[in-house]
């Protein structure tokens, strides 16, 4: 039991929060060998590797990459303002040229955020479907914890047709 726990403890550092075996075997007290073979084994390479290219997780990474530009931008400005104070037309006209660079770069991730969140949106159709196999596997696994959840379902599935239909 001890060992199950301690493997669900390392599933979490490794896929969910990206750390290595070595963090992981000394936080788990688990040998390396022992977490490498429940990475191959249980295929956990793979599962933070689709994480990690995730729609949602590629949208947070643009999105931190625009905000990061946008506060170069306004920085930036800042700049030109007080070269504009001081008369130093040298300055301004090099930090407008980095203004210009920024603002077609923030143009560009934008565009491909809107690209990805495009992608990434799924079907009402494609939704019920892996929906419903989700719910025949839990019935399979559980009949009990299946019907406690027949409410939940009818609710879940109703919400995400209004949403998605």
């Amino acid at each position: 039991m001890a060992k199950e726990k301690q493997r669900k403890t390392a599933y979490i550092l490794f896929v969910e929060q990206g750390q290595n075996r070595k963090e992981i075997a000394q936080l788990t007290g688990v040998s390396e060998l022992t977490i490498g073979k429940w990475v191959k084994k249980y295929g956990w390479l793979k599962e933070r590797a689709a994480r990690n290219a995730s729609p949602v997780k590629r949208s947070e990474n643009m999105k931190s990459i625009i905000t990061t530009l946008s506060e170069e931008r306004l920085e930036l400005a800042r700049q030109t303002k007080e070269a504009e104070l001081n008369g130093d037309l040298e300055t301004i006209k090099n930090l407008r040229i980095q203004i210009s660079k920024i603002d077609d770069a923030v143009a560009k991730w934008n565009k491909a955020l809107i690209t990805v969140d495009n992608e990434s949106k799924i079907t009402l159709s494609v939704y019920l479907h892996v929906m419903e196999q989700i719910f025949e596997s839990l019935r399979i696994f559980d009949r009990n914890l299946y019907m406690q959840t027949i409410n939940f379902q009818e609710h879940h599935l109703h919400d995400k047709t209004m949403e998605l239909g």
